[in-house]
């Protein structure tokens, strides 16, 4: 008997404006078997990702298995059914493997298209840092250099074009330019991150109050350039 194995991508969840979290499976025959790491995906090939490694993804394996389990136990059900269709003596029998089988196929449609789904509250501030940044992730995701590496960018960047001001300053000015709102969001947000103390908390909560998205639909946000 042939048997063939590999590694594949499954659990597709969390997915905001075409980009999402997967896991990497050790497969066989085809079937994920067991979970070797999670990612942040960006852009997808066949049986390629690109993206960054992040924690192994809990919902995403649970989906994963859930959405093969219940595919298998709703198809066998739903066979069985068909299987008793000529015997008479059966058909208590039948309809109740179609009613099962029903269950189970509402229980993927579940787990396939509603399970892990970001909520709104997350899909707005992803589609707010993939704004700026172009990546649609929660800051949590990054490694710690990923995020120092954005705060210096963002930091040079309002340098290079701001040079007579400091930004920690300009935000607490109660006059912001507009141009300077996404830039003085991208600092504190990832400022924040870098530096967690309760003086960086609240820089955030002023650009995040600054910092509007430029369109109220959530799933149509296209990246934009640190400007």
């Amino acid at each position: 008997m042939f048997i063939t194995y590999g590694t594949g991508f499954f659990g597709k969840v969390a997915k905001v404006n075409n980009q999402w979290v997967e896991t990497k499976f050790f497969t066989l025959m085809f079937l994920p078997i067991f979970p070797l790491g999670s990612m942040f995906v960006t852009g997808s090939e066949f049986r390629k990702r690109k993206g960054f490694d992040i924690a192994t993804d809990k919902k995403s394996i649970i989906a994963t298995y859930a959405r093969l389990f219940t595919f298998i136990i709703a198809g066998w059900f739903f066979f069985s059914g068909y299987a008793l269709e000529n015997f008479y003596y059966a058909q208590t029998t039948q309809y109740t493997c179609y009613a099962i089988g029903c269950a189970f196929a509402a229980l993927w449609i579940y787990f396939s298209f509603y399970f892990g789904k970001a909520t709104e509250a997350d899909a707005l501030f992803r589609n707010k840092v993939g704004s700026i940044t172009g990546i649609y992730a929660m800051p949590h995701w990054f490694e710690h250099y990923q995020l120092k590496n954005m705060l210096n960018t963002f930091a040079s960047e309002y340098k290079r074009k701001y040079p007579d001001t400091d930004w920690k300053l300009d935000l607490e000015n109660d006059n912001v330019a507009d141009e300077k709102h996404s830039i003085l969001y991208g600092l504190a947000l990832f400022n924040c991150m870098v530096y967690d103390i309760p003086d960086n908390d609240k820089l955030y909560q002023i650009a995040d109050g600054l910092y509007s998205l430029p369109s109220p639909e959530l799933q149509d946000i296209q990246p934009t350039a640190l400007a």
